[in-house]
């Protein structure tokens, strides 16, 4: 009843209920202004503390999403990652790791076989009286930079036989200035190995050039060959196999590991199949010599692959030919470009084409015409265009040049039409190739005869070193088959300074000739670099008589590389 008066118990449990209600769920308890209205409900204000607590839950799921977002900002790098968006990439962080020490392979001088010339490990005879084997060496500094730490071991990599930096300038170059470490003329019996620490980031600029000459004896002529950087898959494209021709492949392991060596074999008449091909063990530091007549007998064009795994190796074809009691050539053979469907070959020196049909009028001497080999190592036919570039531009073929090569072959093409010169060939296919030309110089059938293989070559970049043999003429040879370049040539004195950069243009489609000569007198070396379009290039040697040999230039400045980083646990 509305008259009735609370008694004092019941009014003390209401206050006890209102300071409970208060302390639990009143704006000022969690945190708020205290409400204008007084005290709430005890129902009220346990639904108030129950939204306060959802809140403070909300805040710290939504700060421990922002901290996790920020993680994987930091582990991601610069690219942020989309919520939802399973399919974008996120950028990979790499490290640069700086070039490595430069290691190349000098031929051991040419012999002659003596006793059985099939299989492997032949023993030689010795050679000529006359016979002469030299190695030249060149290694430039950085700009501002001394000399790298260089010098020319035994084939184990470990002897030393002549430090090279030792020749250098031993003041401190001034900025921007080069200078470099020379080797003139050193006599060498066997296979030597260059080498030569990085200068700076970059792989040292380095190369050497081993020259063979022979003025009598069943070896006369002149055989020259860079030395060659190991690898693990290199095509070789000339070697001839026919009566009175001997090619030994020699395969060469600088590296601690044993290599394990697989040919395969592509002859006139297709694919050779045989045994002894496969599974060739070459120990660290050691060479091993294949007479390739027992693999593939009576070819006048063979092309090897030559694959490894294990370590690396270099391989190289040591060419030699007679023509019944008269000499008819040597040649150091070297590794042409990759297949592929374009290749490009500099320096093909052609003689005068009557000197050559008197030459191979007589009987044995047919095969020292010029001929372009073209080998085909997949299983489809290809349709070979060829393309002959001299000093003019263009110059036509019988024929127009095209030709068919059956799968798995070698196809020849005669380049005794040329008029005396020196030229460059482009060759392309509709199928992956390898192509090289062989050569003779000489026009008395009586008289030794020498013999030159011309490679195809990669596209010619930046720092290309081409080390001149002392005693032997060089003449540098450029194209550029798709349009016109610059090439810039640097002079290496024999005392390891360098001569003003001169320029030289190379008109599209047209092959140009350089004597080194007129870099500069006395020279070591000449430094090469390109511009513009692609320029090609080789290094024509000749000496007493006709001898007569090509260089492949060797490849560009290595820099360091990037090495993707995993980011895990």
């Amino acid at each position: 009843m509305s008259g009735k008066k609370e008694s004092p118990d019941r009014r003390a449990r209401k206050r006890a209920a209102g300071d409970a209600g208060a302390e639990a769920g009143s704006p000022v308890a969690a945190g708020a202004e205290p409400s204008k209205s007084g005290p709430l409900p005890a129902g009220r204000a346990e639904v108030r503390v129950r939204r306060q607590r959802r809140r403070r839950q909300a805040v710290t799921a939504g700060s421990a999403v922002l901290i996790l977002a920020a993680a994987t900002a930091v582990v991601a790098g610069s690219e942020a990652v989309e919520s939802g968006n399973a399919g974008r990439s996120v950028e990979i962080a790499a490290a640069d790791v700086p070039a490595g020490p430069l290691t190349a392979v000098c031929p051991e001088p040419l012999r002659l076989l003596s006793g059985a010339v099939a299989g492997t490990d032949p023993q030689f005879s010795p050679v000529s009286e006359s016979a002469t084997t030299n190695l030249s060496a060149v290694v430039l500094s950085g700009a501002g930079n001394p000399v790298p730490a260089s010098s020319l071991l035994k084939a184990d990599g470990m002897s030393v036989l002549k430090a090279i930096a030792d020749g250098a300038p031993k003041e401190q170059p001034l900025a921007g200035v080069r200078s470099a470490g020379v080797l003139t003329n050193e006599n060498v019996t066997e296979a030597t190995v260059l080498s030569a620490e990085p200068s700076g980031t970059l792989q040292a600029t380095a190369n050497a050039v081993v020259g063979f000459s022979a003025e009598d004896g069943d070896l006369a002529g002149l055989a020259a060959a860079n030395c060659q950087a190991p690898g693990n898959d290199m095509w070789i494209l000339g070697a001839r196999t026919t009566v009175g021709a001997t090619a030994v492949l020699r395969l060469t392991n600088p590296s601690e590991s044993a290599a394990t060596v697989d040919l395969e074999l592509y002859g006139s008449k297709g694919r050779v199949e045989g045994t002894g091909t496969r599974g060739i063990l070459v120990p660290p530091g050691a060479t091993k010599a294949i007479v390739l007549a027992g693999l593939a007998a009576n070819d006048p064009g063979l092309a090897v692959r030559v694959r490894s795994s294990g370590g690396p190796v270099t391989a190289m074809v040591q060419q030699s030919l007679l023509r019944g009691l008269t000499p008819g050539g040597v040649e150091l053979i070297q590794p042409s470009a990759a297949a592929s469907p374009q290749q490009v070959i500099s320096g093909v020196r052609i003689q005068s084409p009557a000197a050559t049909k008197a030459l191979t009028a007589k009987r044995g001497y047919e095969s020292a015409a010029p001929v372009l080999q073209v080998a085909v190592p997949g299983s489809t036919n290809g349709v070979v265009s060829v393309r002959i570039l001299g000093k003019d531009g263009d110059v036509s073929l019988p024929g127009g040049g095209v030709f068919t090569v059956p799968a798995g072959s070698v196809g020849q093409l005669p380049l005794d039409s040329l008029p005396e010169g020196t030229y460059s060939v482009e060759v392309t296919a509709d199928v992956s190739v390898v192509a090289g030309t062989v050569s003779s110089r000489g026009s008395k059938p009586d008289a030794p005869v020498d013999l030159a293989v011309a490679p195809s070559g990669e596209r010619l970049g930046n720092e290309h070193l081409a080390v001149l043999p002392a005693d032997i003429t060089s003449v540098l040879s450029f194209a550029a088959p798709a349009g016109a370049a610059e090439v810039r040539l640097t002079g290496v004195a024999r005392d390891g300074s360098l001569t003003e950069e001169q320029i030289v243009s190379v008109p599209e489609g047209s092959t140009v000739t350089i004597p080194a000569q007129s870099v500069g007198s006395g020279l070591a070396a000449v430094l090469i670099s390109t511009t513009g379009e692609p320029v090609y290039g080789a290094q024509v040697l000749t000496g007493k008589d006709d001898g007569v040999s090509v260089l492949p230039l060797p490849k560009g400045n290595i820099g360091g590389t990037s090495v993707p980083v995993s980011l895990g646990y």
